[in-house]
């Protein structure tokens, strides 16, 4: 039923969608240009080395030879490992502080945009008050930066998980049947982690708004997975079903927009995350929440929401 209630929020709150649009491109644009002029080191380097012409040739395998599309990618992540490894020692301080510009900063700034997020849409589903987005993410701003640094924290094993698995599958690839074969295997664990990680996460930022964020990010964390643990197999088993429409929506419009679909599916995606995670939250503790202005849910114990006019 989160599944369901998610889709009718995020249609019915759309305009939210917008405004985090904006919020991404500006906030995007100026961590671009931080991280380009970081990496200008590790970009003159990797061009001398053909690896970029290599990453302009995937692009277009995409779309003349889509079944060469895996190999493309193998080999030119694999010359990119390669010449980076090599050449390590004449880049290394690009490296970091690129790093800290393109993965710090940027995953920073997403989950602040997140929190705020939770915070209209936590406010929206309690009380049914709209609140500006600009002014009520500079007034969660203290709330919103304790939980990106320790939502951060926290997704380390995860993300490093995920980039083994990929590493391991480019490299141990020779051929069609271990590139079709790996490749089912690698998004199906790519899937479960990511699902996992909206189902561990999904009670921090609602705990932290349910004691008007005063409340330890850390203490958030715990607490709120003790709560989402109540109904784990639900939530667990709704994150997948959230993944898969994500990844295919995305993926679909990603390609045959030529990357102009992401422009909506991608704020539109973090929306529809928090309002699942959310509404996985009301499940759980049996809060009652609005649907629209005449529809109530009420989440009963152990059984699918009953909805009230």
């Amino acid at each position: 039923m989160s599944y369901k209630n998610s889709i009718k929020l995020l249609s019915s709150n759309f305009n939210v969608v917008w405004k985090q649009l904006f919020y991404i491109l500006i906030f995007g644009i100026i961590s671009i240009l931080i991280t380009y002029a970081s990496a200008t080191p590790i970009i003159n380097l990797l061009d001398e080395h053909g690896v970029l012409a290599e990453i302009g040739e995937i692009f277009q395998t995409i779309y003349t030879s889509p079944k060469d599309v895996v190999t493309a990618i193998s080999s030119t992540f694999l010359h990119f490992a390669n010449v980076v490894t090599t050449n390590f020692g004449k880049i290394w301080y690009s490296v970091v502080i690129t790093n800290m510009f393109a993965v710090g900063l940027s995953s920073i700034l997403k989950e602040v945009s997140t929190y705020n997020l939770f915070s209209l849409m936590h406010m929206k589903l309690t009380s049914f008050v709209d609140i500006g987005y600009t002014r009520n993410l500079i007034s969660t701003l203290g709330q919103s930066l304790r939980f990106s640094l320790v939502k951060i924290l926290y997704k380390i094993p995860t993300a490093m998980i995920k980039m083994t698995i990929l590493y391991l599958y480019f490299k141990l690839i020779n051929g069609p049947f271990s590139i079709i074969f790996g490749l089912s295997i690698v998004s199906m664990l790519l899937i479960l982690l990511s699902s996992a990680e909206i189902t561990f996460f999904a009670g921090m930022a609602p705990k932290m708004l349910s004691r008007g964020g005063n409340c330890s990010a850390f203490k958030a964390f715990f607490s709120g997975f003790k709560t989402i643990s109540k109904t784990f197999g639900r939530t667990f088993a709704g994150a997948i079903i959230v993944t898969l429409t994500l990844v295919l929506i995305n993926v679909f419009l990603g390609l045959f927009t030529i990357g102009a679909g992401l422009l909506i599916t991608v704020p539109a995606s973090m929306l529809f995350i928090v309002l699942f995670e959310l509404t996985s939250y009301f499940g759980a503790t049996g809060e009652r929440y609005y649907l629209s202005s005449t529809i109530i849910a009420t989440p009963l114990k152990d059984t699918e929401e009953n909805i009230k006019n």
